[in-house]
This record gives C-alpha cells, structure tokens and sequence, in this order.
C-alpha cells in the first residue's frame, strides 16, 4: 500500500548556513478532505451540465487524480539552486 508523505523537510538557506525546518504535513490531508466535501456538490451540478457534452468525467476523477498524486509525493526530494542559492524540499 502507497501511504502519503507525513512530513516535510525544508533546508533554507541562511547567513552562512542552513536552517531546518520539520512540517507536520499530515495535517494538510484533514483541511484538504474537508474542501473537496464542500467543492463536490458544486462538482455535481457541473458535471450534470457537462455530461451531454462528454466533458463530466475529467471534472469527477479531478478529486481521485489530486488525492493520488499527494499520495505519489512520498520520497520526492527537490533541490533547487540559483545561483548561490540552494534549497531542499524533502517530502518524508
């Protein structure tokens, strides 16, 4: 079983060195479930407009799309630099 990503690891730079900061990312999970509830009548109503025109079916998977990609986060790690810049988002 795939399971989301729980934290997130931020190294920003600052002065000479870095600064370490651990995000409780679970807590994004609870916010995000409550808005799709309430976006998913609006959803419905849409997509009942949209099914003579065979457009409904993008609108109604665009929840189980986004849900699965925050569950494929997991391990991704991003390196940004610029210049002398350097930044690491590291989803855990």
């Amino acid at each position: 079983m795939n399971w989301p990503p729980l934290l997130l690891h931020l190294r920003l730079p600052s002065g000479e060195g870095f600064i370490g900061l651990w995000l409780p990312w679970f807590l994004v999970y609870p916010i995000l479930l409550v808005l799709m509830l309430i976006a998913l009548p609006f959803i419905l109503i849409a997509a009942i407009f949209l099914v003579p025109a065979g457009r409904a079916r993008p609108l109604l998977m665009a929840g189980p799309y986004i849900w699965r990609l925050l569950f494929a986060m997991r391990g991704l790690k991003m390196d940004i630099q610029t210049g002398e810049r350097k930044m690491l988002f590291d989803f855990i």
